[in-house]
Parts: structure tokens; C-alpha cells; sequence
């Protein structure tokens, strides 16, 4: 059986329970559970085994070829499998109290020494179920089907902040048994719609591991309703679907008693209407006015004290530029790539512990391409809430060019004529990033 496993993002101040904590995970309704739409009377079926097929006492399994089951769900049994041949009927169920479980008995077909029928663990031993359900698998030696007491469904929803605006459709009675045997397909104004399966992914999400897929959101879009479609493998059958926007989630957090989480959901709901009036030319939000802040934050280094924001090295050299798409980056277009054209630049990130001393990521080479006016750039990915405020040094031709994401909102507000909108927008990051910041210390 293959076993699932999902590369969590290692970044100290990755924000990926930012908006979790002190919110439940919203019921997304239309879950299973043991006795909805089913009734006692109903009459026998001779069924072929599938993902989200539900079996009771007379139905029958109907197989061609070798078909292969997991006939016990308990760990402690070692999950062990049967290959069946032939139709097999169900013919009694009971629950057994020594082994708390639920037992579909297969009359005198024995699948090993000490199983004559399907065997699963009991939730709630004073509910009698009226059945089981394949729960997923492809019926094969290597992807037996799985039996459980539901099939899983859509069970909650939740955003998280990292480098983009992360919701999450989170899946119920998933394991990494049958994680293989659904797929999601998105639609709405993220970027992975495009008409794909995806395969769910395990997360950790407000300390929980979850199966879910991740629907990635520009700001600009955090009104949009994003929707989720759940197929049992490659069937072309919906079985649940999701449907909600960010600022559905944000709506619906209480954070009246956390000061902290409440700062931050309303800068990050006022980033989404700042991006949104920004790209689209409609009327922009009022913002605090933080020219201030930007413009005199200031870093002690031992005896050496510099502006925060400002960036290390003059206009005539480089340029840099912040990409606010469904994942936060930043651009540095240099002169002396008109030079040398050489195409590899390095980056590393310097921030400082709690002794203040300074502290430099290991590099990272990043790839020269075509960028904003058909200019070549530079671009530093992933950028998290949290590190708006960092200083990144990108080393091109032995040059080092150090400035922070922040150094953008630096820029727009040392000038004059400023547009209105990009001083709405340097605002509303620089309230985005001290949230978010305030929140994981």
C-alpha cells in the first residue's frame, strides 16, 4: 500500500495556522454517518465493488477476477487482506465487545483463520450500523479496497497565510490507506483551476493532521468563491462538493477575545480590498497613513544603526519590485545584467537572534527571466507575511544588492508624487506584515 507523506514548509514564521487558532473548522455539512439515507428494509443488491459502494446484510459482492479487500481495519491486526474470486454475499452482522468491533459476517467463506467477514473498529459501540462502505482502494493486491463506516466527504474549510493565501478543503475519513482513491478537481479564481484532479495532500493544520487540497488565492481575489469538487478516483461521479471565499472564513472567526488574531484578520482583510480596488480601478478603502513608520524604522546593528526599509544600493544600479499574485515574491532587476547578461544570481536572508547577532540563511540560486517592459530580473520567492520586513541579499557578478520586501512601500513613500493607490497598497502591506508578526510572537 502506498503511504502518503506531505513536505511541510520549513520556515520559523511560516504563519500555517495563522487564522486557526481560536476558529473551528466550519461543518461543511453533507458528511456521512452511519444511518443517513439508509433503511432497514431495504432490499438485497448484488453490487461491484467501487470507492464509495455501501454494502449491508444480503447484499452481495460482486467481483470478476481477483479482487482484493482489507478484511480488518485495526492497526494491531496488520491490516490484513483477502483476495476474493468469486461473488460473496453477506449474510449476517453482529458486534463483538472483546474486539470492539462491527462484524458483516460472509456465512461459511472464511478470508483467513479468524475472519469470516469484514471486521471494523467501533466508534460508538451503542449504534448499530446498518452497513459498511468501500472507503477507497482499487481492489488490487498492492491497493486492496478499504472498508469503513462512511465515506469520506468534505468535513471543514479554513485559510492559512504562508506566501500566498492558502484555503483549504479539508476531506473526513481519510487515511493513508485510501488517500489514493479521491481527488479534488477546483474552480474560481485560484491557480490550480484548471479543470485537474488534484490528489489531497497531508497537512498539519491547527495542530491536526488533515487531508485536504489547496486552492492558492491572489488578495485581490479573497471575495471569490472557490469550489471544490470531490471524485472517488477517476470517476467523472461528484460526491460532495465545497464552496466558500477567504472573506466567507474571515466573517465567521470570532476573535473578540484574542487582540492579537483580531489585528491581524483585519489587516488581512484589508490587504484582499486594497489588492482588489488596486488591479481592478475602483475606489480605494481608507488606510492608516504609516509613511512614518516606513520611512524611520530603524535596525541597531552593535555600534551601527541603519534605516530599516531603505534599500542598499542606489536607483542607478537595480530596481526591485514586489509580485502580489496567488504567491508573495519579490523582483530585482539589475543594470549589470545588461552587461554581462550572466544568468544565475544567489540569495540568502540575514536577520538577527535573540542576542542580536546577525544570522545568514545558506544561499539559494535563483535564474534570470524575462520580467516587467521585457527586462530581465531576478525574482526571490516565497515570501511569508512575516518576512515583508526581512533583508534579502541577492548576490549577482560579486555585487550585492540587499533590500527587503518592505524597501517597495520604502520607495513609494519617499516620493512626491506618489499614486494614491500605491501608497494605499505600501499601507496596507506594511499593517499586513506588523500583524501577522505581532501574532507568532
Amino acid at each position: 500500500m502506498k503511504k502518503h507523506f506531505s513536505l511541510k514548509k520549513m520556515t520559523a514564521f511560516l504563519m500555517s495556522t495563522a487564522l486557526i487558532a481560536g476558529a473551528m473548522p466550519v461543518n461543511a455539512g453533507g458528511l456521512f454517518n452511519v444511518s443517513s439515507g439508509i433503511t432497514a428494509d431495504a432490499a438485497s443488491e448484488k453490487k461491484t465493488p467501487a470507492a464509495g459502494v455501501f454494502y449491508k446484510v444480503g447484499d452481495t459482492i460482486s467481483v470478476t477476477g481477483d479482487t482484493w479487500f482489507v478484511i480488518d481495519d485495526d492497526p494491531n491486526s496488520g491490516f490484513p487482506s483477502a483476495k476474493i474470486s468469486s461473488d460473496i454475499a453477506i449474510t449476517a452482522y453482529e458486534s463483538s465487545d472483546t474486539d470492539n468491533q462491527y462484524i458483516w459476517k460472509t456465512g461459511d467463506t472464511m478470508f483467513t483463520e479468524v475472519h469470516n467477514g469484514f471486521y471494523i473498529t467501533r466508534k460508538d459501540p451503542s449504534v448499530t450500523p446498518e452497513g459498511f462502505y468501500i472507503t477507497g482502494g482499487k481492489g488490487t493486491e498492492n491497493e486492496p479496497f478499504i472498508i469503513g463506516l462512511s465515506v469520506p466527504k468534505f468535513s471543514g474549510k479554513n485559510i492559512t497565510l504562508s506566501d500566498g493565501i492558502g484555503m483549504n478543503f479539508i476531506v473526513s475519513e481519510v487515511n493513508e490507506e485510501n488517500a489514493d482513491s479521491f481527488k479534488v478537481k477546483l474552480s474560481g479564481d485560484c491557480a490550480e483551476a484548471d479543470n485537474a484532479l488534484h490528489s489531497l495532500e497531508l497537512k498539519t493544520i491547527g495542530g491536526k493532521d488533515v487531508y485536504c487540497v489547496t486552492a492558492n488565492i491572489s488578495a485581490n481575489n479573497m471575495d471569490s468563491k472557490i469550489t471544490a469538487e470531490l471524485y472517488y478516483s477517476d470517476s467523472k461521479t461528484i460526491v460532495d462538493t465545497l464552496a466558500f471565499s477567504a472573506n466567507d472564513y474571515l466573517d465567521a472567526i470570532d476573535s473578540s477575545d484574542n487582540a492579537k488574531l483580531n489585528a491581524l484578520v483585519k489587516a488581512t482583510r484589508q490587504f484582499g480590498k486594497v489588492s482588489e480596488a488596486y488591479f481592478s480601478g475602483s475606489t480605494l478603502p481608507a488606510v492608516a497613513d504609516h509613511s512614518d513608520d516606513i520611512l524611520n524604522a530603524v535596525t541597531v546593528f552593535g555600534e551601527y544603526s541603519f534605516n530599516k526599509y531603505q534599500p542598499m544600493f542606489d536607483s542607478n544600479a537595480a530596481l526591485m519590485s514586489l509580485v502580489l499574485d496567488s504567491k508573495l515574491a519579490v523582483r530585482l532587476y539589475t543594470a549589470k545584467y545588461e552587461e554581462s547578461q550572466h544568468n544565475i544570481a544567489a540569495f540568502d536572508m540575514w536577520t538577527f537572534d535573540e542576542d542580536n547577532k546577525l544570522v545568514i540563511s545558506p544561499f539559494a540560486e535563483i535564474y534570470a527571466f524575462e520580467g516587467a517592459n521585457g527586462k530581465f530580473c531576478f525574482e526571490v520567492p516565497g515570501i511569508t507575511p512575516t518576512q515583508l520586513g526581512t533583508t534579502f541579499n541577492v548576490n549577482y557578478q560579486g555585487t550585492d544588492y540587499l533590500f527587503s520586501p518592505m524597501s517597495w512601500a520604502f520607495r513609494i513613500m519617499s516620493k512626491e508624487d506618489a499614486d494614491k493607490k500605491d501608497i494605499a497598497m505600501a499601507n496596507a502591506l506594511y499593517e499586513y506584515f506588523i500583524a501577522a508578526t505581532d501574532y507568532v510572537e
